[in-house]
């Protein structure tokens, strides 16, 4: 018979002072904890716990935070991507309008009444 492990009496008072706790649950369930322990950036299962019976306050991630950020860049890469500008013809600098504005609907007017068109439609 082979001889049992011997545990350093460390481990042994370590063990008797934190027991191990064990439950079983339905996948759903399961999955639903798993992601908000992710959520949560990585806080251990036990923080979670203690946290749930008032022994711990978690750092909540900040959502505020990241919606704005998020918020910001998709606005600037929306504006990146439809702005609709032009040069002034006598300093030379950029001008903005916003699609659907007064000005918007004038630059419209003045390339229809002179006759604009794409290169190759100019050819037909």
């Amino acid at each position: 018979m082979a001889n049992a492990i011997r545990k350093p009496p460390a481990r042994i008072r370590y063990e008797q002072s934190h027991p191990t706790l064990s439950c079983r649950l339905d996948k759903d369930t399961h999955d639903l904890l798993k992601q908000r322990l992710e959520d949560l950036e990585g806080v251990s299962f036990a923080d979670f716990v203690k946290d749930s019976l008032g022994l711990l306050q978690l750092k909540m991630p900040d959502i505020e935070g990241t919606r704005e950020t998020t918020w910001g860049e998709g606005y600037a890469r929306g504006v990146e991507d439809c702005e609709i500008w032009y040069f002034c013809d006598v300093c030379g600098k950029r001008i903005d309008m916003s699609p659907n504005s007064e000005s918007h609907k004038a630059m419209i007017g003045y390339m229809k009444e002179h006759g604009w068109r794409h290169g190759n439609c100019h050819r037909q």
